[in-house]
Formats: structure tokens, C-alpha cells, sequence
């Protein structure tokens, strides 16, 4: 029999001794000549449930036994209270899946050439999962780890997730969490799981026929179950968007306009995604009507230098007109024809944004009555602006304009009318009076100040500029009629000058692929001589009728006392059926 231990061992035994072997009678139980390591190798391989992984506290009573008392190979194995040597029941062990990723058993290193990017130290105990990336960058999703009670981390491709022992699932993508690319991992202390690309890469570039990128809306389908895994919108590359990349499962997916579903029948496109590929898919579609025009995959998308752009339109329209902005106009609705010209030149090269624009508008009515043409819009605007685009929401900037009027304005003076011009003569109708040359007045706006991008998403979009301003009033012979004392005068606009804060609202919606919205408001605070709040606001409401035609609703709004003599807010409203041609 083996003699009795001291005390100060009991503690150490308390787990392996009171479940240690039955000794026959003379039989020590020990390492020969104390071979402790193989002693405990051997209670690791026949007696896990006794060894318990505990490796230190095995050596430590090994230490405690006489040397060469037994043959190892008398070895036996009992837990606590068990009274044979019956095995003790296991509980069945879960098959792995077919599909597991686990670390190379046949190998003690993991070798992937990605992983020389990442210099993640894995602690002891710990392992790392770590999905291959497409290059993509930041366009890639986010992994998401889950165990048995939810997801327990996430991270990047590319890069290690670290992990602790056992079994995960991955899983990464686009769409819901059931659409998404799932696969089973082993995590193994001190090893990293590599995993293989079970996914693929889908670039959606969508463009015009003149293959253009813009905001054009489709819905992407998987064909498999027939759900849709999102909305999707093209990329603005002058605001330095670009395209969206879905991350997806292998299969066939399918492309159709917003609201659409797997059974369209046109304007519809297919595509099929292939495990470890980035493919590159390129949507032509009209640009106001949404119908697709053709589709298809690239090797590499032609990238000619967007760094200018040139926008140009020309057209006219029939407007239903009511103002009171116009001296010569009766306050009736009339109808009259009208032409414009819409120029724009945009430039984007990294943060630096430029941006500039000419309006030409022109709005004339020949009176059935009297042998006179007479003008009711006329308005030329040049605007440009700068901005640097320090972050993606602010940059500062700083912007010029000129606005005025092309040819001569005059006030027609009807039968039994009076005027009373700045003689103090008193002209009677039938009469015309010259109120202005070309070019009156012209007005110099300047200013400098931060551009805030308040709210930008592919259907809407809602900036702000706040700044000091500047506006020099020419008034070059301005004359405006006045009513004083019942009695109608001209009275000669001053050359002013404002300086003040300044303040841009510009807002843009798409409500249907037929409605859009927009709005402007840019207004000025003088902050010297007593000189009075003005400013300009301007909302359009457009629906397309047409690639060429549309049905405009006008509502503007005008306060400029410097330049009207009246303190009052003026307003306009025109409903416009308005054709178009685009230049380039």
C-alpha cells in the first residue's frame, strides 16, 4: 500500500487523488523513476475527466509519489464516489459542419498573404477569425460573429476578429440578416481561422445615355427567394460619391425600377454573382423618365476625367403669369411665351469643389390691343462658388454673382391715366415712359462664409451657407413708380451698398420619379446705417410630364427695400407647361 501523504499535500489531491486509480495490494501508483511528464501525458490521454486540463497541478502531485513505484500502464481511472471501473457516460459529440472553417490541424502556423497586413497580438487563450477582403475598403460590410446567444463581435475584412475558443458563425453583406453570407468557424487558441470567400461582390454604376453617373433608384432582387435585398441609387462622382457595391451570396439577382417586383417583364436587368468575384455592372437609364436602356457586365468601367462637367439647357414654355413685381403688369392672370437658357460648369478635383451658372430668362407679350411689346420677365444671373471640402458635412467658401436685366423696361401709361415723372410733370395715357436701359439695375453679390451639408440622402438634400455678404447696387437710371397721396410718381433707385450676414438655405426633394421640389432662400442682414432686412426666395414644384416637357408651379418671393422703395414682401406665382432641350 502507498504510504500516507503529509498533510500539507492533501489539498493538492483533492481532485486527482480522491478519483485516482484502485491500486492492487504491493502496486505503488507513480512514474517510474518520477517520469512526471509522462505520467501526466498519460492521465491527459486515459483519464481526461480526472486530469481536467490542469497540467501544473499533475506535476505537482507527481512530485509527491515515491520514484519507480508502478508501471504506468497499471493506470485506472475513477471520479469521484465511482466504485468500478465502468466507463463514465460522455455526452455525444455534435458532428462539425460539413462547411466549417477551422485552422490546418497539420500545420502549427496560418498562412494567408492578407494576413501580413494585419499586426493583431493575439493574447494568450485567445484565438483570431480573420474573412479575406475584395479590396474594396470601406465599401465593405461589416462582419458580424455570432455565438450561440447572439452575436458576440464584429469587424472588418481583412483584419483579425479576436475571439475565444469555440464555435462561431460569420456572417457579412447586404440586405437582411437572412439574406446575408453565413459560415460556420472554429476558433482555436493562439491559431487564426481563415476563412474561404464564400461571397461576391456586385459594383452598380448607374449612368445616362451619355454615360454620365447620377442618382438614378433601382431595386436589387435575389431571384433564389424572391425577396428584395434593397434599394439602391447611383453615385454623383462630382459630389465624390461612389458607386455602391453590394456584398452578396452566389446566385442570380435581379434589377428593376423602385416597386417593382421579380415578375417585371421590362425594364429589368440580370445579373449573376460568382463566390470571390468583383464584378462591375453598369445601368443605363433615362435620366427623367427612370426606364432602363441598357445593362450590362464590364471588365473595367471606361473612367473618363470628370474633373469639369458642362450642363446646358434650352427651352421655353406657356405661362398662365399673375405678379405684382411688374410695374406693367394689370394683376390679372394672362398668358404669354417665354424662353430660357440654363448654363452650368462644375468642377471637383479631391476637396475642391467650383461650381458656376448662367440664367437667361426671357418672358415678352405683345398687347392684342396696342402695337407695344411689353416685358414681364427679364432676368440675367451669374452665379459662382467655391468651396473646400474639409469635412464631408462643412467646407468654407466663398462666392461672386451679378444679376440684372437685358434690354430696356418701360411703363405703359393707359387711357385716363396720370403719371407724375421726377420733373414734377404730369403725363396723361395713352403714354410710355422709360423706366430703365439695359443692364438696370445691376446688382454685385459677394460673400465668403461655411457651407453645412445639414441632411444628404439619395432622395433629399438640405444645406446651409452662413457668412458675411456683400451686395453693390447700381442703380443706372432705375425709375419706379410710387403711390403717394393717391397720385402715382417716379421716383430715382440710389447706387447702395449692404454689408452684413448673409444666409443661403438650399433644399431638394424627389418625391415620385415624376415630382420633384426645390427650394432657395439666400437673404442679408445689414449691420450698418440702419439699412433693412432683404431677401430672395424661391420654390419650385415640377412634375415630368415628359424627356422634354414638364408642368411647373412658381412661387417667388422678393424683399429688397433699397431697390423697390416699398417695404413690403412682393410675391409671384406662375404655373409654367415648360419644354426643354438639353445642349450637352
Amino acid at each position: 500500500m502507498p504510504r500516507i501523504l503529509p498533510a500539507r499535500g492533501l489539498a493538492c489531491l483533492l481532485l486527482i487523488l480522491a478519483a485516482a486509480p484502485a491500486l492492487a495490494d504491493d502496486e505503488a501508483y507513480g512514474p517510474a523513476a518520477n517520469d512526471c511528464p509522462t505520467y501526466c501525458d498519460a492521465m491527459a490521454l486515459h483519464c481526461p475527466d480526472v486530469f481536467l486540463g490542469n497540467r501544473a497541478t499533475c506535476l505537482a502531485t507527481c512530485a509527491l509519489y515515491p520514484p519507480g513505484a508502478a508501471d504506468i500502464e497499471a493506470l485506472h481511472c475513477r471520479l469521484y464516489g465511482q466504485e468500478d471501473d465502468t466507463p463514465v457516460p460522455q455526452p455525444p459529440v455534435e458532428a462539425p459542419p460539413a462547411n466549417l472553417a477551422a485552422p490546418d490541424p497539420g500545420t502549427w502556423f496560418d498562412d494567408h498573404p492578407q494576413l501580413a497586413g494585419d499586426t493583431s497580438v493575439l493574447p494568450e487563450g485567445v484565438g483570431a477569425l480573420f474573412l479575406p477582403s475584395l479590396g474594396l475598403g470601406a465599401r465593405e460590410p461589416i462582419v458580424t460573429v455570432q455565438g450561440k446567444d447572439g452575436p458576440v463581435a464584429e469587424g472588418r475584412t481583412g483584419r483579425r476578429i479576436l475571439l475565444p475558443p469555440g464555435r462561431y458563425t460569420a456572417r457579412l453583406g447586404d440586405g437582411a440578416e437572412n439574406q446575408q453570407a453565413r459560415l460556420p468557424v472554429e476558433i482555436i487558441a493562439g491559431r487564426t481561422t481563415v476563412t474561404p470567400i464564400v461571397w461576391g461582390a456586385l459594383e452598380i454604376e448607374v449612368v445616362d445615355p451619355q454615360f454620365i453617373p447620377f442618382r438614378g433608384a433601382y431595386e436589387l432582387i435575389s431571384m433564389e427567394t424572391r425577396e428584395v435585398v434593397g434599394l439602391g441609387f447611383g453615385a454623383d462622382e462630382l459630389l465624390g460619391e461612389r458607386p455602391r457595391v453590394w456584398v452578396l451570396p452566389p446566385g442570380i439577382y435581379k434589377l428593376v425600377q423602385p416597386g417593382g417586383t421579380y415578375r417585371d417583364r421590362s425594364d429589368f436587368a440580370t445579373v449573376r454573382v460568382l463566390p470571390e468575384e468583383y464584378a462591375r455592372f453598369v445601368l443605363v437609364m433615362d435620366p427623367t423618365t427612370g426606364e432602363f436602356e441598357g445593362a450590362g457586365l464590364v471588365a473595367e468601367p471606361p473612367r473618363t476625367d470628370r474633373t469639369w462637367s458642362l450642363d446646358g439647357v434650352i427651352g421655353g414654355y406657356v405661362v398662365f403669369f399673375n405678379s405684382n413685381l411688374v410695374t406693367a403688369s394689370s394683376g390679372e392672370w394672362t398668358l404669354q411665351l417665354n424662353v430660357f437658357l440654363d448654363l452650368a460648369a462644375r468642377l471637383a478635383k479631391g476637396a475642391h469643389r467650383f461650381v458656376t451658372r448662367l440664367d437667361i430668362e426671357q418672358s415678352q407679350l405683345r398687347d392684342p390691343q396696342e402695337e407695344v411689346v411689353r416685358s414681364l420677365q427679364d432676368r440675367l444671373f451669374f452665379h459662382a462658388i467655391y468651396t473646400y471640402q474639409v469635412l464631408p458635412w462643412f467646407g468654407p467658401y466663398a462666392r461672386a454673382g451679378v444679376e440684372s436685366a437685358l434690354l430696356p423696361r418701360h411703363a405703359d401709361i393707359a387711357d385716363g391715366e396720370t403719371l407724375i415723372d421726377q420733373g414734377g410733370n404730369t403725363l396723361t395715357g395713352p403714354d410710355r415712359v422709360e423706366l430703365a436701359g439695359p443692364f438696370a439695375p445691376l446688382t454685385v453679390i459677394e460673400g465668403v462664409g461655411g457651407h453645412f451639408q445639414v441632411f444628404r440622402s439619395r432622395a433629399a438634400d438640405f444645406s446651409l451657407r452662413l457668412g458675411a455678404g456683400a451686395r453693390h447696387q447700381f442703380a443706372r437710371g432705375l425709375l419706379v413708380p410710387v403711390e403717394e397721396d393717391g397720385e402715382t410718381r417716379l421716383r430715382a433707385v440710389t447706387d447702395e451698398t449692404l454689408q452684413g450676414i448673409e444666409a443661403t438655405v438650399i433644399g431638394s426633394a424627389r418625391v415620385t420619379r415624376y415630382i420633384t421640389l426645390s427650394t432657395e432662400f439666400d437673404a442679408l442682414y445689414p449691420l450698418f446705417d440702419d439699412q433693412q432686412f432683404l431677401f430672395t426666395w424661391r420654390n419650385n414644384i415640377s412634375l415630368r410630364l415628359a424627356s422634354f416637357a414638364s408642368l411647373t408651379y412658381r412661387l417667388n418671393a422678393l424683399r429688397n427695400p433699397t431697390l423697390t422703395l416699398i417695404d413690403d414682401t412682393q410675391f409671384e406665382h406662375t404655373v409654367q407647361l415648360r419644354f426643354s432641350y438639353t445642349l450637352f
